[in-house]
């Protein structure tokens, strides 16, 4: 019978763990899981990194990735799942189910809400994650010129410092994001199947945007910087490859859904929601058996299935009762 351990417990077990990820998830030469989700791989967060073991095999793997986020004078702990699999001789003994199960229950208490990126919708909703967050795609052929491609990892100490400058004042003000510290900067650096497209003004970084991640998100365009007006900088990398972004910036019929997000603890749920929705609603109870929540809304306390609650606060159809909310985006550099 097999026992679920963290691979800080094994790390000789690391090579196992990387094949079997990179089998379940079909990758193929040149691509690798180590380069594209260098940061959830990287040895430390192996801690975070939970494996399977049955004599000596490594049968299945989840690994979390911590973010923060600050709203409203609070900081938000976020766990995001990712290199999610289970070898493929051993799939349907209820290894997976077994596995997720002890990693939710481990990081619970810990987590505002656990986000995954998935196309198995009716396997994750029976775990309480749904589909939400609102994205949009463009695209079209006019191309943007004036850009250096290079990759983050090359830039030097004062570039990457005007990089961090520029996601300051234009990513994280156009969108509700995750928190990058200077180590978190240098962790991204390591993900080297991400390729970077700066444009410079007066000999400064004026301009960038982020393409690729491996065999993750080719050709997409996911993170964008300027140092002029966002949205017509937008509309210039929609000619580019596949810009996402999660507000429209012409009328397009890209809309798609972002993520899969299940509440964690229910005290720092209930805070993010309420800091997110400007205190118009406040959560007064969860039940997880039914997925409900029940909550208080212009002095009426209200209940909705959990996947409507969901969409309504982030997206797609979000409630116009909520009015102007920022929207919440995840960058490709961040996603697992």
């Amino acid at each position: 019978m097999g026992k679920i351990y963290r691979l800080s417990e094994y790390p000789l077990y690391f090579e196992k763990t990387l094949r079997l990820i990179e089998s379940g998830l079909g990758y193929k030469g040149p691509y690798s899981f180590r380069e594209d989700f260098a940061p959830l791989i990287d040895s430390n967060n192996h801690h975070n990194c939970f494996i399977y073991v049955d004599e000596g095999e490594v049968l299945a793997h989840i690994g979390v990735k911590e973010k923060q986020l600050s709203l409203q004078g609070q900081v938000f702990s976020f766990c995001l799942l990712g290199g999610i699999v289970v070898a493929e001789a051993h799939r349907g003994k209820g290894i997976f189910q077994e596995l997720l199960l002890d990693v939710l229950a481990e990081k619970r208490d810990e987590a505002t809400a656990f986000l995954l990126w998935s196309t198995l919708e009716k396997l994750y909703s029976r775990y309480g994650f749904y589909l939400c967050g609102t994205q949009f795609e463009y695209a079209d052929t006019s191309g943007a010129r004036e850009f250096q491609k290079t990759r983050l990892s090359e830039l030097s100490t004062t570039e990457r410092a005007e990089l961090a400058t520029l996601f300051e004042e234009s990513f994280r003000k156009t969108y509700l994001t995750f928190e990058r510290s200077s180590a978190d900067w240098n962790l991204l650096a390591t993900i080297t199947s991400a390729d970077l497209y700066l444009r410079r003004r007066g000999g400064r970084i004026t301009d960038y945007y982020f393409q690729n991640k491996g065999q993750d998100l080719t050709d997409v365009i996911y993170e964008y910087g300027t140092a002029g007006e966002m949205k017509g900088f937008m509309r210039e990398l929609a000619g580019a490859g596949k810009l996402w972004t999660a507000t429209p910036i012409e009328a397009t019929e890209g809309q798609q859904f972002q993520f899969m997000l299940a509440p964690g603890d229910l005290a720092k749920f209930t805070a993010f929601i309420k800091a997110y929705t400007q205190q118009k609603f406040l959560v007064r109870n969860i039940n997880v058996m039914k997925q409900e929540v029940f909550f208080d809304f212009d002095g009426e306390t209200l209940m909705l299935e959990m996947e409507e609650f969901l969409r309504g606060v982030f997206g797609p159809g979000q409630y116009e009762e909520l009015g102007e909310l920022p929207p919440f985006f995840v960058s490709g550099l961040d996603s697992i």
